[in-house]
């Protein structure tokens, strides 16, 4: 082996050796890569990470080293669970919210260590000689994200601007403090130690920037929520979570089965709220303080469909999130389960067959990849000269490894109404089973929810309504139930019996599919997953007797098409649909209608294989 052989080797040797020191990781796989983003973070969640390599001749290491050190630094002092509980649904408040996070691993040790300031420092005045920064002409021609990563870094770390980095400072630098506060810059100071508070902290300096409308639109609201919309735990964790939140009835927790407590304070939370909207009051989107929306149904400040620009909800105490087991007994399920089971024989042939052609069509796309430089596996042929000539290779091999597909999850949301009754509901509960089954085996992640009422013609919201005296255009008067057939992150094994909820007598009622959108959007945009796809089944047009009684005929229309020009527009999620029976064209741009219900297994593997196909 020549002697730049051996001081190539050595040096990725020892910065994969740094980086599992650093990071505390003994074990921690480092991987070298040319074509790895220097800036992109790594997810203390995987096992390994990558590195940009660096030239054989080691003209310039500063890239690897400020990578390593950087992501070091994120495995060492970053919370995924902190982050994810605090960080906005809108995307380019996430990237300046994952920007500012970088900036405090990257400033805790830069500020400890020196040499780890000086790599970070070179590293980013290459990063911006690399996207132009050096020659920008308009604040507008760079990216916000980055520019807040730069200047908040500074300043934590009081070092010198880098050169490259000249430019995009003074561009940004008065921009951004001609709206923020130094007392806000302050607070993210003193909490770099403190993942919590600083992330509240960056709220409050992206409200400064106008990046998020308020402090509370868009961040889940207790742990126990933020746990179910990210997947995070086991689902016998957030079963337990569930059982230890149902003992707290004296604090109006959620009981076991997701509802709210009603208790004297909870009936008068709901008087408080029907008394301030008498009196003219709007509520907001997102709820008020004395009724607040669990963190799934909040709406963003943005989205209105009511003239007066707010979406009117008379009260949100009586709404709930419940997975299906919490809405049947285990023997009761287990029965519908099997009832079923004896509807799936019948269009086992049918829907099998198509969703082999789907596995097939997505098996085809899978890719795979090949880690090197490791202690055993399969012999590296590009080494065996050198082994061969007696050189000294410390790591001469190699493994195939096979890469998540397309790193993709995806949502079926099924309308619950009772016009899907019958057989209807039977083959979108069969074809989700199915579908479900597929997708596993192509490592794609699937959620299974549904969203109906819990009442017929208007629960407890519309009691309370009129015990306040009947106040015009009270809004939405029925209490919504989304429910939690299958998680993404549970296996089908553990969640089968749930899809026979949708069999039992009493669970279908009314459909208000604005909010049911807005709900499972929110649940997927919080993933981490590259790519989410939301695929709606739906029979008719929103309906529920006792909103559409007392308000505008198109109210909950209305707010359908706003929820989808909306979600369309972020682009976070993409979103299709299968109406049956039902043209569904005029909402979603990717829809399909079909007239029968028999149609419905070839029209989901069909919408799949064509959302798979887009890219």
């Amino acid at each position: 082996m020549s002697n730049k052989s051996n001081h190539f080797e050595n040096f990725k040797t020892a910065t994969a050796a740094t980086l599992r020191a650093m990071a505390g990781k003994k074990n921690y796989g480092v991987n070298f890569n040319s074509q790895e983003r220097f800036d992109r973070p790594t997810n203390p969640q995987e096992e390994a990470t990558s590195l940009p390599a660096p030239d054989e001749d080691l003209e310039n290491t500063a890239l690897t080293r400020g990578a390593s050190d950087a992501k070091a630094l994120r495995l060492q002092h970053h919370e995924s669970s902190v982050h994810l509980e605090n960080a906005p649904l809108d995307l380019t408040a996430r990237s300046v919210f994952d920007a500012l996070e970088q900036a405090r691993v990257e400033a805790i040790g830069a500020n400890q260590m020196a040499g780890v300031k000086d790599n970070l420092n070179q590293t980013l005045n290459e990063k911006c000689s690399k996207l132009g920064y050096d020659k920008l002409q308009s604040r507008e021609d760079s990216n916000i994200a980055d520019a807040i990563h730069a200047y908040a870094r500074l300043q934590f770390t009081d070092e010198p601007v880098p050169p490259n980095a000249k430019t995009l400072i003074d561009k940004w630098q008065p921009h951004i403090e001609k709206q923020l506060s130094p007392e806000i810059l302050e607070g993210l100071k003193t909490s770099l130690n403190n993942q919590e508070a600083y992330a509240q902290a960056s709220r409050q300096f992206m409200m400064a920037l106008n990046l998020i409308a308020s402090d509370e639109g868009d961040a889940p609201s207790n742990e126990l929520e933020t746990q179910e919309d990210t997947g995070e735990g086991t689902p016998d964790e957030q079963e337990q979570s569930e059982e230890e939140a149902s003992t707290q009835e004296q604090d109006g927790a959620q009981t076991e089965d997701g509802t709210q407590q009603e208790s004297d304070e909870t009936q008068d939370v709901g008087e408080d709220t029907g008394d301030a909207e008498q009196d003219g009051s709007d509520q907001m989107m997102q709820g008020s303080d004395e009724d607040p929306a669990p963190a799934d149904m909040q709406r963003p400040d943005s989205l209105a469909s009511h003239p007066d620009g707010f979406y009117p909800v008379y009260s949100r105490a009586f709404d709930e999130i419940i997975g299906a087991e919490d809405l049947a007994e285990p023997e009761e399920l287990a029965r519908l389960r099997r009832l079923l089971d004896q509807q799936l024989q019948n269009q086992q042939g049918i829907v099998s067959k198509l969703a082999n052609r789907l596995q097939r069509k997505l098996m085809a796309q899978q890719q795979r990849s090949w880690q090197f430089d490791l202690e055993e596996g399969v012999l590296d042929a590009s080494k065996l000269t050198r082994i061969i000539t007696g050189a000294d290779v410390p790591r001469a091999f190699k493994m195939e490894k096979e890469t998540e597909f397309r790193d993709t999850v995806v949502t079926i949301l099924i309308d619950n109404s009772g016009s899907m009754r019958g057989r209807p509901i039977t083959l979108a509960a069969i074809s989700a089973d199915i579908l479900s089954r597929t997708l596993e085996r192509c490592g794609v992640k699937v959620e299974i929810l549904g969203f109906t009422t819990r009442a017929w013609k208007g629960g407890k919201a519309r009691d309370l309504w009129i015990e306040n005296g009947r106040p015009p255009a009270p809004g939405r008067l029925n209490d919504i139930r989304h429910i939690i057939y299958k998680n993404a992150d549970a296996p089908l094994r553990r969640a089968r019996n749930n899809l026979g909820l949708m069999l039992k007598e009493g669970i279908l009622k009314e459909n208000i599919d604005g909010e049911a959108l807005v709900w499972a959007h929110n649940r997927l945009a919080r993933r981490a997953e590259q790519r989410k796809i939301l695929m709606v089944i739906s029979d008719g047009a929103p309906v529920d007797d006792s909103t559409l009684s007392v308000n505008p005929a198109n109210l909950l229309e209305a707010d359908l098409h706003h929820v989808i020009n909306w979600i369309e527009g972020l682009n976070q999620v993409e979103l299709t649909a299968i109406g049956i029976g039902h043209d569904v064209t005029r909402y979603y741009d990717r829809s399909l209608t079909i007239t029968d219900v028999n149609e419905l297994a070839n029209a989901l593997v069909s919408r799949l294989e064509k959302m798979f196909e887009l890219r």
